[in-house]
Parts: structure tokens; sequence; C-alpha cells
């Protein structure tokens, strides 16, 4: 008898590239010119004029803010992407046909922010460059800001993972990622500064993603070396994606036992 020779690894990387463009074509409404260029492109380049520009009106340099702005274009994109993408499911009546499929469901929630991931990466590196054209500053190098961008991104989509266990559970979609867009603006070092918060909220600060990425920021602007945060930065991101497997684990069981009695 002859045995089944096994997928080769680039076709199994092509049917999860696939997979994935597929979901992001399926489950977005904002997929088509002027949807993505309001939402992902024009929406972030505007609350970073806006942020930059109070920044300097109240005394503060527009350098930090501007890159702190940028990045949470970045992670905006990941975080709202990620909890729609599980989210949208329910909205459009898809939900129990996901659930009662054989795949894994946390591997099919990291497929899914594969384009996330691209898609914070471009809109954060976007609203730097116009930013930077619209001020005539360029604080740090393109090169050095998209590492730090990339490392912001992929810690964000650890984060981004539980928030697909939120949406597995609520039926408001937007309840998760709305809060979790104001936390990452408080609490995530970028419009506020760590030493300018409450010193019960520091080290808390400190487990969010972004934080130690803004860590690497100021020793740039410093002139200090800034590897070591980075590589803090993306251990809390591989902590936050351990939390998320778990939580999409346990959320999707629940919702599974929720549909199968009808209390969805």
């Amino acid at each position: 008898m002859r045995t089944p020779t096994p997928a080769p690894q680039g076709g199994a990387l092509r049917a999860a590239l696939r997979g994935a463009a597929l979901s992001y074509r399926a489950l977005f409404t904002w997929f088509n010119p002027l949807g993505y260029l309001s939402s992902r492109i024009v929406r972030p380049i505007g609350m970073a004029i806006a942020f930059t520009s109070l920044a300097t009106h109240y005394g503060a340099g527009a350098d930090r803010m501007m890159i702190a702005s940028s990045l949470l274009a970045g992670a905006g994109a990941v975080v709202y992407g990620m909890a729609l993408s599980i989210g949208n499911e329910r909205s459009f009546n898809t939900l129990g046909a996901w659930l009662a499929s054989p795949q894994n469901k946390v591997a099919a929630a990291g497929q899914r922010a594969l384009p996330h991931i691209v898609d914070g990466f471009v809109g954060g590196l976007c609203t730097y460059l116009v930013c930077a054209l619209l001020y005539m500053t360029l604080p740090i190098g393109v090169p050095q800001y998209a590492l730090l961008l990339a490392v912001g991104v992929l810690t964000t989509a650890g984060f981004g993972l539980t928030l697909s266990a939120v949406a597995l559970l609520l039926e408001d979609l937007f309840v998760g990622p709305n809060m979790a867009e104001l936390v990452l603006m408080v609490l995530s070092g970028t419009l506020v500064p760590q030493d300018r918060l409450p010193a019960f909220l520091v080290p808390l600060s400190r487990a969010m993603p972004l934080s130690h990425v803004m860590e690497a920021v100021d020793g740039l602007l410093a002139g200090r070396p800034h590897g070591t945060p980075l590589l803090v930065e993306l251990a809390v991101g591989g902590a936050w994606a351990l939390a998320g497997v778990l939580f999409v684990h346990l959320a999707a069981r629940r919702a599974t036992t929720r549909l199968a009695l009808g209390t969805s």
C-alpha cells in the first residue's frame, strides 16, 4: 500500500496565507478603497496630528508624541482587526459554522491575525511618514522606526488574541476593542508617559504592549541604548499570546456550549 505523501511545507504556508487573506476580505466592511482610506489611513493620521499639536501647544516636544501616536495607529489596527475577525462572525451569523468546524480555534485566530499585523505596520508607517512631512521633522530614522513598529504590532497581536476570546462571549463586538484602545492610550506609555501615571498604575503599565517600545523610543531620543527594552517587549507580547491561547480555548468551548443550548 502506498503511503500518502505529506503536503509540502510551502503548500501549507500558502494555504495559511490564503485562508488569512480570505478571512480579511470576507469579514471586514472597510475592505474597499474609501472605507480603508478613511478608517486605516485618514483617521490615524488625524489623531496623530491632534495629539502632536496638543503636545506642542502645552510645551512638550513634538518628536516623542509623533512617534507614540504613529505606534498607536499600528497597534489600533491590530487590536480592532483581531477582535472583529471573530466578532464579525457573530454579526454575519456565521459564528456557529466557525465553531462547529473541525479546525483548531486558536490556530484559526492566530492565522487571522496575519493580515492585521501587516495592516498595522503599513498604517503606522504611513502615519509616521505623513506626520514627518507635515511637521518637517524626522525624530528617528525610518529603519529604526520600522523596527520599533514591527515589534509593537507583534506584541499587540498577543494582546489582540485575548480580545478575540472576548469577542466570542460578548454580543457587542465593539466593547472589547474600544476598551482596549483606551487602555493602550492611557497605560502603554505612549500618550501618557509612565512617570506621569499614579504610582499604583505603573506596574500595570509595564505589563501592557508598547510600554517597553516607548522605553526604547525614549532611549533613542536621548541617545541611550535601546536593545534591552525591545527584548522585554517581546517577552511581554509572548506572555499576552500565551494568555490569549488559554482564553480563546476556554471561550470557544463556552461559546460552543451556549450555541448548542440556544442561548447565544
